[in-house]
């Protein structure tokens, strides 16, 4: 009996019942799901090659542009003393970049 629990005497006449089944049960059937489905989609075609003719074609359209990303040609700096040094120099104002979890320059 502790391993079901009944919701008043409602469960008599549907079928109410909870299993409480713990967590690493429901990811392993969940992941038992996920395999039945990849498995039974296994019969996928192969990934066609690209022709050598289209090639150099895609790969100059998915490269970027030289124009595409003007913010990479500016020169950022990682030290605020240096940065406000400098923007005092040239009489600029600073901005500055943060996140809440560490420095938005990268993952962490």
């Amino acid at each position: 009996m502790d391993r079901y629990a009944f919701i008043g005497d409602r469960t008599r006449n549907c079928n109410c019942l909870q299993r409480n089944i713990s967590m690493p049960a429901k990811i392993a059937i969940g992941l038992l799901v996920v395999l039945a489905i990849s498995t039974a989609s296994g019969g996928a075609e192969p990934i066609a090659k690209i022709p050598d003719a289209d090639f150099d074609r895609l790969l100059k359209a998915i490269k970027p542009q030289p124009d595409e990303s003007p913010w990479r040609e500016i020169p950022w700096l990682t030290d605020v003393t240096e940065a406000r040094r400098k923007a005092s120099a040239e009489d600029k104002p600073i901005v500055i970049l943060t996140a809440a979890d560490g420095s938005p320059l990268s993952r962490t």
